[in-house]
């Protein structure tokens, strides 16, 4: 059974392997990422990180006035047909970030990261750092929402992948030459992706009027 999304459930979407920008505000929007390039997430293609790859970056807002927020969310290691004993991947070896820029200049001006670990019982922790109000790490399970206090919300862990193809469509209309797409065809309807969500005060990512641009990377090291 597919793990269905709640607040992580709309958005316009884009996404890199390294990283994809999304500007609220903004009417353009980009196509997702999954599983691309070959050469990092496909077997075949000599490459299996696909822990590290970015299938999508959602950013919306909430509420207006003094109680707006908004939600940025992170999508990666999918899509996956579900399966019991599925859990979201773990890996310590893996930075998640998401950037935030309110100064129109393309640079990092906030930036949330994420990274995981487990304890003596194998149970998976996500670790932030960032986070407003906040000084130091913050440490959180998975698989359930965390109400941090002044008006910050995180949640990590598997989502019903919220991107629409058709697949089939597409890849008949390479072969074909003809337009082949079904509206209400979703290669992704019952996938699981990875997520990673934060929702944080507007106030405490504006700059202003600027437009925030959100988009996010990941990096690998050892650990």
């Amino acid at each position: 059974m597919s793990h269905k999304p709640r607040w992580l459930a709309v958005g316009i979407m884009t996404a890199a392997l390294l990283g994809g920008a999304f500007a609220l505000r903004s009417t353009r929007s980009h196509a997702a990422d999954h599983l691309d390039p070959p050469g990092r997430t496909n077997p075949a293609a000599g490459g299996m990180d696909r822990n590290a790859d970015i299938a999508d970056v959602f950013a919306w807002h909430r509420g207006t006035g003094a109680t707006q927020s908004v939600v940025m969310a992170l999508a990666y290691a999918g899509p996956n047909a579900p399966t019991a004993t599925q859990a979201i991947p773990c890996d310590r070896g893996v930075l998640y970030t998401i950037h935030v820029d309110n100064t129109g200049d393309g640079a990092s001006d906030r930036r949330f990261d994420v990274r995981f670990g487990r304890d003596s019982a194998m149970n998976c922790f996500a670790r932030w750092e960032g986070l407003p109000g906040t000084t130091g790490p913050v440490v959180t399970r998975v698989e359930r929402t965390n109400d941090l206090g002044g008006g910050v919300r995180t949640y990590v862990g598997l989502r019903d992948d919220a991107f629409f193809f058709d697949l089939q469509g597409f890849n008949t209309t390479l072969m074909t030459g003809t337009l082949s797409f079904v509206n209400d065809r979703d290669f992704f309807a019952g996938q699981n992706t990875a997520a990673i969500v934060i929702e944080v005060p507007a106030t405490a990512i504006n700059n202003g009027q600027n437009t925030i641009r959100v988009w996010a990377t990941t990096a690998r090291s050892a650990m």
